[in-house]
């Protein structure tokens, strides 16, 4: 075999190609912190489930101490958003159920983004949207969640573009991959005589590479692509976009 070193630059692609401007934002920004967006959540959602709602039992969902439940729900009655006496019941107000109503939206919505769009499973999709749902502007969900509908609907309509992207996100760059991982070449990001002089040596759309192994310190990668062995570092495999094959993810 024979062993090559390869340099590559490395561009960034822009662009936005959906424009919501004209869509009515539906979302609020609350007041609360991500903890009390957490109890108002979970109270609306104990409220769905149950006639009655107590102290022990948002203990018992939130998996924390009842006198920490009571302070929150002082704290969330003096912002009038819920109901509620010392060892009573717990409702929420009308601006309360209008605030609940909001977050477990954008929380329903971005699960369903990370789970049906982007392909995760349903464990990491609901996690990702415990993270992002608290931080997210009124603009920026609103265009999140105009997009899923879109997405949706295009999906109906036996749009191509919607199998493109489910195969884009199949994809990885060069530098992911795993020792001993086979991968198909997808494209190579860059232009001008570099990239022609890559695609010469072999770096061409549907050729199969196999990293053989990382130096000790990660840098560069040793791969094989047809009959030769070539030794490239990580900042350039991070713009080889591949398919990955076999089991490996």
């Amino acid at each position: 075999m024979h062993k090559v070193y390869v340099t590559m630059k490395m561009r960034r692609r822009q662009g936005n190609p959906f424009n919501f401007n004209d869509y009515p934002d539906t979302s609020m920004d609350t007041p609360l912190s991500p903890n009390m967006e957490d109890y108002m959540e979970n109270i609306s959602m104990l409220l769905k489930e149950h006639d009655v709602v107590r102290v022990k039992d948002i203990a018992k969902k939130l998996n924390i101490r009842m006198p920490s439940v009571t302070a929150a729900l002082q704290k969330l009655k003096e912002k009038g958003l819920v109901d509620y006496e010392k060892y009573g019941h717990v409702q929420l107000t009308t601006k309360g159920k209008e605030v609940a109503d909001s977050i477990y939206e954008k929380h329903s919505f971005l699960t369903e983004f990370f789970k049906e769009i982007l392909s995760m499973n349903t464990q990491e999709a609901e996690e990702q949207a415990c993270k992002l749902e608290h931080h997210l502007s009124s603009n920026a969900s609103n265009r999140m969640q105009r997009f899923v509908e879109f997405y949706k609907q295009e999906q109906l309509d036996g749009q191509q573009w919607i199998n493109r992207l489910d195969s884009v996100l199949e994809e990885k760059r060069l530098s992911e991959l795993k020792e001993g991982q086979k991968a198909e070449i997808i494209r190579i990001l860059g232009s001008g005589p570099l990239k022609k002089r890559l695609l010469e040596m072999g770096f061409r759309k549907g050729e199969i590479i196999h990293v053989l192994k990382y130096a000790p310190l990660k840098d560069p990668i040793e791969i094989s692509i047809k009959d030769f062995l070539l030794s490239i570092r990580v900042e350039e495999a991070h713009s080889i976009i591949v398919k990955p094959l076999g089991s490996h993810d």
